[in-house]
């Protein structure tokens, strides 16, 4: 997929702005270098760019498909489309469902969610700030830099541990249930000694596979680097640049307020019938480095709009960022964190997914389109009505149509989110 410096287009079209201003606050003074009169030269004022509009048959169309993600099983969803263009930009922001099913309070549009795994790209920009600096190297092995922590380090760089190409095996995939010890802490060496257990899935930089074992260790490279905590480093690096203030990166079980409320389907006892059970406060840290961050779907549009646009991350790094190493079967092209995909309308749009108990998200940009979302669920897999809410955010020719058939589970990529107790994807 060619990579996307979207900024460097409104940059051109900055600079041309500005030295436009200058030749005419030049001549507007009646005199040329010389003291000659000028002022019978005239030069028209550039019209100014209208900003986008979201037509109100796109917001009704964008609401239609939220309330859809709440009828196929989740009990309460948020999300936010922001369009962008030269002369501004446009928000869509919509809530269905409910927030705390026990008090049938609303859903707030600035709910608090656990992000899963939107919480890479935050890990990957941090990481990618420090190779920058020349504290790292892309292909530094994990034996030079985690000396005996991970078996097999000495052939595995950080470029896969960022692409999911190193081969490592998932550690959540062997592990307890959350609802059975929801208060455990987990040290990260603890989480990586159960990949460690498993060995690879195939030799490092020969297939992809997503694993969540990669941004553990990233985080815990973070950490050598630093000296500090990784958590510390993603706060001070790019949450609070970026002025993310709906955004944290919690130690402990408690979520910030307003807050969606989570639930997993669970039976009450032997043979009963599963019911919706809170599962909003746990201990993160069995996510440690890899889906850790509470965050908003305005804070998520914020951080993807200024990653992309070169906020973030210098030029060098960003190119090495959206360069994919892989594609997986599904149509995924795996980069340094942002994974790369083509919607059924033909936009290729940069992306990434999450899913932890009781939340499913979904984070999806191309040049002028903005998405996020977020699913408080509880049935086994909520994946088709959220999917077809992003094709009708993302292909806006669609909005238009009254009759928009939804897609079915298998015409759409999907992370395994079946196992609602453990979190597949993290």
């Amino acid at each position: 997929m060619e990579k996307k410096r979207w900024a460097a287009l409104a940059g051109i079209a900055v600079a041309a702005t500005a030295t436009l201003v200058a030749v005419q606050a030049t001549r507007s003074s009646g005199l040329d270098d010389a003291g000659g009169d000028t002022r019978p030269v005239s030069i028209a004022a550039t019209p100014t760019e209208e900003p986008p509009r979201i037509t109100s048959v796109e917001r009704v169309t964008l609401q239609r498909s939220l309330n859809e993600v709440i009828e196929e099983g989740s009990s309460g969803a948020v999300a936010e489309l922001i369009v962008t263009g030269p002369g501004g930009s446009d928000t869509w922001n919509g809530v269905a469902g409910v927030a705390d099913r026990t008090t049938g309070a609303p859903v707030d549009p600035g709910a608090h969610f656990r992000i899963a795994s939107l919480s890479k790209p935050f890990v990957a920009a941090t990481l990618l700030q420090l190779v920058g600096e020349g504290r790292a190297d892309l292909d530094d092995t994990l034996e030079d830099l985690l000396p005996g922590v991970v078996d097999g380090g000495e052939e595995i760089t950080l470029r896969m541990l960022l692409s999911h190409t190193s081969g490592l095996f998932s550690y959540n995939r062997d592990m307890p249930a959350v609802v059975d010890d929801p208060d455990r802490i987990w040290r990260p060496e603890e989480l990586v000694a159960v990949a460690n257990t498993h060995g690879p899935v195939f030799a490092p930089g020969t297939d992809v596979a997503y694993s969540n074992t990669n941004y553990v260790v990233a985080a815990m490279v973070i950490e050598e680097i630093t000296g500090r905590p990784y958590a510390e480093a993603v706060t001070e690096r790019i949450i609070e640049p970026l002025e993310l203030t709906g955004t944290s990166i919690p130690a402990g079980s408690a979520m910030p307020e307003p807050v969606m409320h989570a639930y997993l389907a669970l039976s009450p006892y032997a043979g009963a019938e599963a019911q919706p059970s809170d599962i909003t406060e746990f201990d993160p840290s069995r996510w440690y480095g890899t889906a850790q961050v509470v965050s908003t779907v305005s804070d998520i549009n914020r951080f993807w709009q200024a990653l992309l646009g070169g906020e973030v991350l210098e030029a060098p790094m960003l190119d090495e960022m959206l360069s994919v190493q892989a594609t997986s079967d599904d149509g995924y092209g795996f980069a340094l964190g942002p994974r790369s995909y083509t919607l059924s309308c033909g936009v290729e749009v940069w992306t990434h997914s999450g899913n932890i108990p009781g939340y499913r998200n979904w984070t999806v940009h191309s040049e002028d389109r903005h998405f996020t979302l977020f699913q408080a669920r509880y049935q086994a897999n909520p994946d088709p009505p959220a999917w077809a809410a992003i094709e009708t955010a993302m292909c806006p020719a669609a909005a238009d149509a009254p009759e928009e058939p939804a897609p079915t589970p298998t015409d759409f990529p999907s992370e395994d989110v079946t196992d609602t107790g453990r979190g597949a994807d993290g």
